[in-house]
């Protein structure tokens, strides 16, 4: 028992007390086992005689333990204390090294809060990896992804093996009258089994049922938006009648704020209620359509059962199906879309700046560590280990990493209001403010990281420290050639990946610029446009319509200000598709040719509206009425394609069926860029709805082209439609340029959000490049000084310091060249009219960065040049 009190006495002294410990204890216990035997005990029974006498050294050993681990908590503390004054002591270095770190930290939390809500997280559905999205394979006529007709999904669903259900959904608008004011809303009508399917469940009441749909029930399942919007969120809402195009519809639910399919906008769901003629089209694509796939059923198994399928359908219709496919995507890669690839390049681009920062961090604490020499070393000769100077170095980085974490954590509601913009229409959206577990336990372990990243080197480095070294020194603090070296491999990764942060807002600033560059075909200047979708059963009388049309159109060109006016079923930029079949009288199709052309059915201004240049005859005009001849006005493309060797004007046309009248050609507009800057060219037809009363898609779109200077003209024209009809509401008011720039508009925020990375990465790469040559200078101010004094001139000075970093900012660059090269190719799908390795943008780069890499070498080159040598000879 001596020994034992012994051993705990020296429990701080000794590194391997619990080992020594259990050595007497077992040493003891087969000394009493010896004894037992001796004196004529069993084997067995001297050994448990010899356990229970031993056995009370366990508490023992226990208080061992516990005083060790108070020792160690105790020692924490005591290295978090003083690392505290230590920083306290630097207010200036601790102060940008948290705002340093609260900007990659924070750029890093925001990033990951956003990735994690869009494309880490499940959607709102039941086991969403067995839902999938279908579409028709028409790629002959530029629609891989085409939308299917109801007679296909039909037969689909009627003939798979691999799914345990599909429904069918399509996109829907009403007027929605009474309670308020008239307002245009957004839904979809589905299948019954729609949110079965998906297995999304209502917040309150419930989803129609299948006799519902059968029977065309007017019931209404509205979104969470439109219940607080228009409902005030009141419970009682469930069973309440609501006017939607002038029809009485029930409110039997209400979807959670999370429930999202295709678009968020959509706020309301009403059975689709097929006709059986309606039900067997296969020349009408209008559907949306989802599918869950049986259990331990594989993509690839479903796909392979309905391409099976396609080929059995197009074998049987062949004149509606002929080489129609179809395509399968995983719902969550079909509502995220691009979105995710953007999303990852921009978290890549985050941790890129987090690397930077904490390598100019380390770059610091290594110039600290050296400038506390002499305070380490005098520790480590008063008893303290090299693991105690380690651990207190580390702490000190934890406790700043720990400061700029919750600092960091500030930035978060304002970066993600900015990404606000990059969530895909098919996802619920980014909440701004809200922090939770996920994001605070992110930001922890992301903030102990960071410390441990750039606290360890300049920790094993300072504790290095030896008494001897320090008094050989007298005091001077130097830095080593281990420790330069790692300052100097330091700087180069942060030149380097300053490079790869530059390049990629480069790439997307020649992106932008290309596609602003495109002809649009059309003049978007000073173009008003709004959407007013006239209301079935109320406007289903054609003429009922064209008299709407004539009335809004006349009234608003009697505006002071107003050129031109005019209705469009489409607008440009505004849908992908909305394309019909058409033949060439006394023509049969050559082979390639693709009889599939954007229908636009529009007023007689409409192209004048616009500001489209005519190339050939003339454009549709008032004269073009009911009862005359029927025209239609072609682009070039359809031109081409179909008439290349002639003029097209007098020859007759026919859209969709054989039963449609034809319609003679009377000319030819350049092609307007109708799906986008992207998208290429397809054939188009443009038609008067004064002739067309037949059209599927009837005019929804007025087009207002305004002289500059026109102030209030939404509103005026507001007015008109009201006088026209008060219960008609207005949406989507909008410039034609605010349609341009949403086409664009993610393209424009990533090169914001990258742009700022890139800054951030070049001002830390040029501050730590200069931080380097200064320190550099500072520390040998005496070889400066002596050299001055041997008659060096100060231009040679000023290269000797500048050499060292110009060949260091030449290695970053080169190692970054390589690195973008290789890293940039992420960002193909995103780019337009440029190439990811784009020799012209990395060459700006590099000149970007080499110029204000020079200015860093040469400040501090050219303050050591105008050193008096003297003044630093007699301070040494």
């Amino acid at each position: 028992m001596t020994v034992l009190r012994a051993l705990i006495r020296n429990v701080f002294r000794h590194r391997h007390v619990e080992q020594d410990l259990d050595d007497e204890v077992r040493s003891h216990f087969e000394l009493l086992v010896e004894e037992n035997v001796a004196k004529g005990m069993h084997q067995s029974e001297a050994r448990r005689a010899a356990q229970l006498h031993v056995g009370g050294m366990d508490s023992i050993k226990e208080a061992v333990r516990d005083t060790r681990r108070g020792a160690r908590v105790e020692q924490l503390c005591q290295d978090v204390r003083y690392g505290c004054r230590m920083l306290a002591r630097s207010p200036g270095f601790t102060l940008i090294a948290v705002m340093t770190l609260a900007l990659g930290i924070g750029a890093n939390t925001v990033m990951f809060s956003v990735v994690d809500s869009v494309v880490i997280r499940a959607l709102p559905y039941d086991d969403p990896d067995r839902i999938v999205v279908l579409w028709e394979d028409a790629g002959w006529a530029g629609f891989p992804k085409n939308t299917p007709a109801p007679g296909n999904f039909n037969d689909w669903r009627r003939m798979n093996r691999t799914f345990a259900d599909m429904a069918a959904t399509t996109s829907s608008s009403a007027s929605l009258t009474g309670d308020g004011l008239p307002e245009q809303i957004l839904g979809r009508a589905t299948t019954a089994n729609f949110f079965s399917v998906l297995g999304a469940r209502p917040l309150l009441g419930r989803t129609f049922t299948e006799t519902e749909d059968r029977d065309g029930a007017q019931v209404v399942v509205i979104s969470y938006g439109l219940w607080q919007r228009r409902f005030g969120g009141e419970p009682s809402v469930l069973g309440r009648t609501v006017l939607m195009n002038n029809a009485r519809f029930q409110v039997i639910g209400v979807m959670p704020r999370s429930f999202v399919f295709r678009s968020r906008d959509m706020d309301y769901w009403v059975p689709i209620h097929w006709s059986p003629e309606r039900a067997a089209q296969r020349d009408s694509h209008f559907l949306n359509v989802v599918g869950r796939l049986k259990d331990r059923v594989t993509t690839q198994a479903a796909r392979d059962d309905l391409q099976a399928i396609a080929r059995t359908i197009s074998e049987r219709y062949p004149d509606t199906n002929y080489r129609v496919g179809v395509v399968l995507v995983p719902v969550k890669e079909e509502m995220l879309g691009n979105v995710r690839l953007e999303l990852l390049v921009l978290m890549g681009s985050a941790v890129a700046v987090l690397l930077i920062a904490c390598a100019n961090l380390a770059s610091l604490l290594l110039s600290r560590g050296v400038a506390r020499h002499g305070e380490l070393t005098l520790r480590g000769a008063l008893g303290a280990t090299r693991g105690r100077l380690i651990r207190q170095m580390i702490a000190e980085g934890l406790i700043l990493s720990s400061a700029g974490g919750a600092a960091g954590l500030a930035v978060v509601p304002v970066g993600r209001a900015m990404l606000i913009g990059l969530t895909p229409a098919g996802v619920a959206p980014v909440t701004t403010t809200t922090i939770d577990v996920r994001m605070l336990a992110f930001t922890f372990v992301l903030a102990i990281t960071t410390g441990l990243l750039f606290s360890l080197a300049p920790a094993f480095q300072a504790s290095r420290a030896s008494l001897q070294e320090a008094l050989q020194q007298h005091g001077r603090s130097t830095l080593g050639a281990s420790s330069r070296f790692t300052r100097d491999a330091l700087v180069v990764l942060q030149i380097a990946a300053a490079v790869v942060l530059l390049v990629a807002p480069g790439l997307m600033i020649r992106t932008l610029i290309n596609l602003r560059a495109t002809d649009l075909g059309f003049e978007p200047e000073q173009l008003l446009t709004m959407r007013t979708t006239l209301p079935r059963p109320k406007y289903a009388d054609p003429q009922k319509r064209l008299a709407f049309y004539e009335q809004v159109v006349a009234g608003v060109q009697a505006l002071p200000g107003v050129e031109h006016a005019a209705y469009a079923s489409t607008l440009p930029f505004t849908s992908l598709g909305n394309t019909s079949r058409f033949d060439v009288e006394g023509r049969a199709l050559l082979l390639g040719q693709v009889n599939d052309a954007l229908y636009r059915v529009a007023t007689s201004d409409y192209l004048s509206a616009l500001g489209v240049s005519l190339v050939e005859g003339r454009l549709i005009n008032d004269r073009d009425g009911l009862g005359t001849p029927r025209v239609v006005v072609i682009n070039e493309t359809l031109a081409r394609e179909f008439f290349p060797n002639e003029s097209p004007l007098g020859h007759r046309i026919r859209m969709s069926d054989s039963q449609n009248p034809f319609h003679t050609i009377v000319g030819v507009v350049r092609d307007v860029r109708e799906r986008g800057y992207e998208a290429s060219p397809k054939p188009g037809v443009y038609l008067s709805i004064a002739q067309t009363p037949e059209a599927w898609q009837p005019p929804q779109y007025l087009a207002i082209r305004a002289r500059h200077g026109v102030r209030d003209l939404a509103e005026l024209v507001r007015r008109v439609i009201a006088a026209a009809d008060p219960e008609q509401p207005v949406a989507a008011v909008r410039w034609m340029d605010d349609i341009l720039e949403l086409e664009v508009a993610d393209r424009h925020q990533q090169m914001i959000v990258l742009g700022a990375f890139g800054t951030l990465a070049l001002v830390l790469a040029s501050l730590g490049l200069y931080g380097l040559l200064a320190y550099g200078v500072a520390q040998r101010s005496r070889e400066i000084g002596l050299r001055l004094a041997l008659g060096a001139t100060q231009r040679g000075v000023v290269a000797m310091v500048a050499a060292r970093g110009l060949v260091l900012a030449v290695t970053g660059l080169v190692i970054g060249v390589l690195a973008g090269w290789a890293t940039t190719r992420a960002m193909s799908a995103a780019l337009y009219g440029v190439r990811a390795n784009d020799p012209t943008t990395f060459a700006a780069v590099v000149l970007l960065l080499g110029t204000v890499a020079l200015i860093a070498c040469v400040v501090p080159a050219t303050r050591a040049s105008r050193m008096d040598a003297m003044v630093v000879l007699r301070e040494e």
